[in-house]
């Protein structure tokens, strides 16, 4: 006998051996093939719902900004509202003569036939 054991072994090339070498071969490429397209799917939906979430993002605050935005006018829009009803209201005194000659005997001291203006000093609230 020799000393070397693995010399005696013997490989058995049968057509048995060689199928299942190859269907073992071709497992292997198949599980290969389904992890890497199972990789490029998972990372093509990473991206798809990285896409999607920074859109709803932005989407988000652009609907705020616009919220404010609305909030601020309507604000405005009351204001100026009230404007229109007081200068309304103005335009509708305007048209009284009484209240031309109450603005003018104010405004201006004028005074109608035979009525004689008294002026008063103002009396101030700080001393000197």
């Amino acid at each position: 006998m020799s000393n070397n054991p693995k010399a005696n072994i013997r490989r058995l090339t049968s057509e048995y051996m060689e199928k299942h070498s190859i269907l073992q071969e071709q497992n292997l490429r198949r599980k290969k093939g389904l992890i890497r397209r199972l990789t490029v799917y998972g990372v093509l939906m990473v991206i798809f719902i990285a896409f999607i979430g920074n859109t709803l993002y932005n989407q988000q605050q652009t609907i705020q900004e616009q919220e404010k935005q609305k909030k601020v006018l309507e604000e405005e829009l009351l204001v100026l509202q009230n404007t229109e009803l007081d200068l309304r209201e103005e335009i509708q005194l305007l048209h009284d003569p009484e209240y031309i000659a109450e603005i003018a005997r104010r405004d201006f001291y004028l005074t109608k036939p035979g009525e004689t203006l008294f002026q008063l000093p103002r009396s101030s609230t700080s001393t000197d």
